[in-house]
């Protein structure tokens, strides 16, 4: 218990409505005490009149671009300027705009969106949430308010340029890199559009005339495309690799090392001659990303940390999906093969090719090249096994979910690795076919079973398993069945699949796994198993 306040002096004054004036202090007492605060404001007029003046100086800067002059837009003073100049009124400026721009955005009036949403970034540089959501509504809401396609990329370059003012502003923060790793992945190559954005961003990622005609520093300019990233070799430019003053090392794992260059984490796959695909960019800005967590202790504003971790490797299995329909379809152009739309049309045609086929010589160099993608798409498979081997030891609650992803990049492991070997082959001299044949004849069989496996495992139910599977064996064990059995359960489930009317579970990907077992036993076949 606390003590009582302790008892006042008997004061007379206490109780007087108004002193007399003989009881009131010395005027040169009132007027000392209030002389540092009547300074002290005085100071801070003088400050903020101060302040202001260089506030609009710095506005009135002039930038020289060429032969002309413009003054420094509103919008393009840095945050501590603006912020000096609103004082007070930044507040509700910001209320202001938010409410203005979101209007603007339902209505699909975007006259002057762009520089409300700049100046909403200017006067809240410091929370990553509105930068996520600003980066987020440009990409996605804002871009497809456009009618064209050039257009809506555009746009989603324009999220682009907002999220790197923001990096640069604020450098290896998680929340703004995997924000541009989400754009590059989620948008630019997987939304609908995908199969337009992958091959601009691939051509303009090479070296390429630049076609913007006015400065970055000119109010008009806007970004027309990417800026190129790579030599005439296909090899990242060197400002591109340069480290930073960050190092972030892992103790426990010196291999894990975060130097804060732009594109550290695509370093390993170089050369890429045919451009950067943005889903290689997407996994570069998302594994920057995880390993900020993971040797830096941030933390991300909205995802937990199991879910930011497994992107990465998630990542790079599309990417190395995306290689595999990339050698599918050079290979079969260069065979002279209409070339199928659908993805899962591309395993058929080529399948059958016979290694002793003579080639046209000016399509080797084709054939050479989709050697090269095949064996992109198996290494990027192997890497992301391994990345999520590394997942689930720090999150072992994923560990199901990791493993049917790393049974399905197996399968396609060795399907890659399969197809290497045996354009490889179809390209060596015969006396030096043998060994080459050899490892594609083992690596589709490996393959096979593991797609047959996958099905087995994955996407049987479990009432049909009970009437296809052996006594004794259910999906749980399935793998510990003799491989030798697994063609004759497919069969069985391929009939039932052309039953008229008959339902079974999971047909779709059923297929898929149909599809690509049908490449691998044509293949084994040509090499004679």
């Amino acid at each position: 218990m606390s003590a009582p306040p302790a008892e006042l002096p008997p004061s007379p004054q206490r109780f007087r409505a108004s002193p007399s004036p003989s009881h009131r202090p010395p005027a040169q007492r009132f007027g000392a005490s209030r002389a540092p605060l009547v300074a002290l404001l005085i100071f801070s007029l003088l400050g903020a009149g101060a302040a202001r003046e260089w506030a609009a100086a710095k506005r009135g800067e002039a930038i020289h671009v060429g032969e002309t002059s413009s003054a420094t837009p509103l919008s393009r003073m840095d945050s501590f300027a603006l912020a000096l100049l609103l004082g007070g009124l930044r507040g509700p400026l910001v209320m202001i705009l938010w409410t203005s721009s979101e209007s603007q955005k339902q209505e699909k009036d975007l006259e002057d969106f762009d520089t409300k949403v700049e100046w909403i970034r200017l006067l809240q540089p410091e929370f990553d949430t509105v930068h996520i959501f600003q980066i987020w509504n440009k990409a996605y809401n804002i871009s497809v308010l456009n009618a064209t396609l050039p257009n809506k990329y555009l746009t989603i370059l324009d999220a682009l340029d907002y999220a790197a003012k923001v990096d640069r502003e604020r450098p290896d923060d998680i929340n703004i890199l995997y924000a541009i790793g989400g754009v590059y992945f989620d948008k630019l190559d997987q939304s609908t559009e995908k199969d337009y954005y992958r091959q601009r961003v691939r051509a303009e990622t090479l070296p390429h005339p630049n076609l913007q005609k006015l400065s970055p520093d000119d109010p008009a300019w806007r970004r027309l495309e990417l800026d190129p990233v790579l030599d005439d070799k296909g090899y990242i430019l060197p400002q591109y690799l340069k480290p930073t003053s960050t190092l972030l090392v892992d103790p426990t794992d010196p291999t894990l090392r975060y130097d804060g260059s732009e594109l550290q984490c695509l370093a390993p796959y170089q050369p890429f001659p045919d451009g950067i695909p943005p889903v290689a960019l997407g996994y570069n800005y998302e594994l920057r990303a995880a390993m900020l967590q993971a040797v830096g202790h941030q933390r991300h504003a909205q995802l937990s940390d199991l879910v930011l971790d497994s992107r990465p490797p998630l990542t790079l299995e599309f990417w190395s999906e995306e290689e595999l329909e990339r050698g599918r379809r050079l290979e079969i152009q260069a065979l002279g093969k209409p070339v199928p739309t659908e993805r899962l049309d591309l395993e058929e045609p080529a399948a059958a090719t016979p290694l002793d086929m003579s080639i046209d010589p000016s399509h080797r160099a084709m054939l050479e090249h989709a050697q090269t993608i095949y064996a992109l798409s198996a290494r990027l498979a192997a890497d992301s096994i391994a990345a999520f081997e590394r997942h689930v030891i720090q999150y072992k609650r994923n560990v199901d979910t990791a493993r049917s992803h790393m049974e399905t990049l197996r399968a396609h492991l060795d399907l890659a690795a399969g197809d290497r070997d045996y354009l490889a082959a179809m390209l060596a001299d015969p006396s030096a076919r043998a060994p080459l044949v050899a490892s594609a004849r083992e690596e589709y069989r490996r393959a096979l079973i593991a797609e047959q496996l996958i099905i087995l495992h994955y996407y049987i139910g479990d009432e049909m398993a009970k009437t296809l599977l052996p006594a004794g064996y259910d999906r749980s064990n399935i793998d510990k069945l003799n491989p030798d059995l697994y063609p004759g359960i497919i069969e069985d489930i391929k009939r039932r699949m052309n039953v008229p009317g008959q339902y079974v579970e999971s047909s779709d990907d059923i297929k898929e796994s149909l599809d690509y077992i049908g490449r691998e036993t044509t293949r084994l076949a040509m090499l004679g198993h």
